[in-house]
């Protein structure tokens, strides 16, 4: 029995020192690599450290891109650097601080002593409301027993009126804010156009407020029109009312399935123009079609053209069959719906102005099918402005680090590009003019 208990005791200690020497090696490791990151020798970390599957979905340009678009100025110190190891693998954790910001990293180290992940940012920072911008709560309420909350945004100098912009969000149950994960798009945006001198009105989306209450009341029946159309109609029309706003200078800015179907509310709320974030004039149904070959595993493809096939059928269908189907909590009759309106069409007919963005990062809606089609439709129009910007996805913020093109790199706080804020700015003054 004494034998048996020593020799339990020898393990323990052997794995004791196993476990600690792998922590040591992999503290080490780490501070090299961040050494390494502050000297920007990125190629030289990749080919060192990195495994053959970081590598691949991590090149050295992308980790550069990484490291430079969180650092801050003047490196000071690495602070709080703590050590967690189990079997498989060691993670290091930290923060690196510079004299005007701070950086978390964590590291993830395999027993051969390779990086298998690799994650660099900022911590999540809510945006403080400038000093040069007011705020008021508004209820919206474009039908009876669906009120909305929302916010007006207004610059805090300066006399009006303003010309006003109604942000409409993108697919799903959202919040005034867009909020995704990390990202607060349209709260972002909301305080750059203040600061502009230009009103901004955004408000929390029926299905986010009312979803189960829309289910049970509309069922299969549920349009685009019911869960977004008519509250920015609604919107927009509450700044026309508005003595502060430029009644001839309110303007529907869509994000992403409210890029969509901009045109539409622009039709029954004829605004003074259009800002389409990431919308495209196809179907919805190729859209999310595209998405799924593009995310799905080769093994699950099938599904993708199955839903594909569908999708296609229902333009052919009545709205009762229509309704008898469901893809993925979204009737069929919704398809339906949507495939009457050619919104690329309504656009061109509006002879309204248009601004038209796209992040080349962008997985979602494409510049090579979405944005592509766009450019078709517009060509030779003067009515349409049309930019893309490198690097930045569907909200208009950086793409960056080892899950870019995923949606977990929403996780990754950030904010929408300034340079996107300001062209928008920039293009609803001249139309002021």
């Amino acid at each position: 029995m004494r034998k048996k208990y020593i020799l339990m005791i020898s393990l323990a200690i052997f794995l004791l020192s196993a476990c600690s020497s792998q922590e040591n090696t992999a503290e080490e490791n780490a501070e090299a690599v961040l050494q390494q990151l502050q000297d920007e020798e990125y190629q030289q970390i990749t080919e060192q450290y990195f495994s053959e599957a970081l590598l691949e979905k991590y090149p050295a340009d992308e980790l550069q891109l990484s490291w430079e678009a969180n650092r801050g100025s003047t490196f000071e110190e690495i602070s709080n650097l703590e050590v967690a190891a189990d079997e498989e693998e060691t993670t290091v954790s930290g923060e690196i601080i510079f004299d005007d910001a701070t950086m978390e990293v964590q590291m993830d180290w395999n027993e051969e002593e390779k990086l298998e992940s690799l994650q660099i940012n900022r911590p999540f920072e809510e945006l403080a409301l400038p000093d040069t911008v007011v705020e008021e709560d508004i209820t919206l309420e474009a039908e009876e027993g669906y009120p909305l909350q929302g916010k007006l945004t207004l610059p805090a100098e300066g006399e009006g009126p303003y010309p006003a912009v109604v942000l409409v969000q993108g697919s799903g149950g959202s919040d005034m804010n867009e909020a995704v994960f990390k990202y607060r798009p349209f709260q972002d945006i909301a305080y750059g156009l203040a600061e502009e001198g230009i009103a901004v009105l955004r408000y929390d989306k029926r299905t986010y407020t009312h979803g189960e209450k829309m289910a049970e009341e509309l069922g299969p029946a549920i349009t685009v029109k019911e869960e977004t159309i008519d509250d920015a109609v609604e919107a927009a029309g509450l700044l026309q009312d508005d003595e502060r706003i430029r009644t001839d200078q309110v303007y529907i800015g869509g994000n992403s399935l409210g890029g969509i179907v901009a045109p539409r509310i622009d039709e029954e709320a004829d605004t003074a123009g259009m800002i389409i974030l990431a919308g495209s004039p196809r179907p919805l149904w190729e859209i999310l079609y595209d998405q799924q070959i593009n995310l799905l595993p080769e093994s699950l493809r099938d599904q993708a053209e199955e839903f594909r096939d569908l999708a296609e059928s229902f333009q052919d269908m009545t709205p009762e069959e229509a309704m008898e189907y469901d893809l993925g909590g979204m009737s069929g009759y919704y398809f339906h719906e949507m495939d009457q309106y050619d919104v690329g069409q309504i656009a061109l007919d509006s002879n309204k102005p248009l601004l038209i963005l796209q992040g080349e990062a962008d997985f979602q809606v494409t510049l090579e099918n979405d944005f592509a089609a766009w450019q078709d439709i517009f060509e030779n129009e003067p009515q349409a402005t049309l930019k893309s910007y490198p690097n930045l996805n569907h909200l208009f913020i950086l793409s960056q680090g080892e899950n870019k093109g995923t949606v977990e790199e929403y996780n990754i706080p950030g904010h929408v590009e300034e340079q996107v804020i300001k062209d928008m700015s920039d293009w609803i003054h001249e139309q002021a003019e």
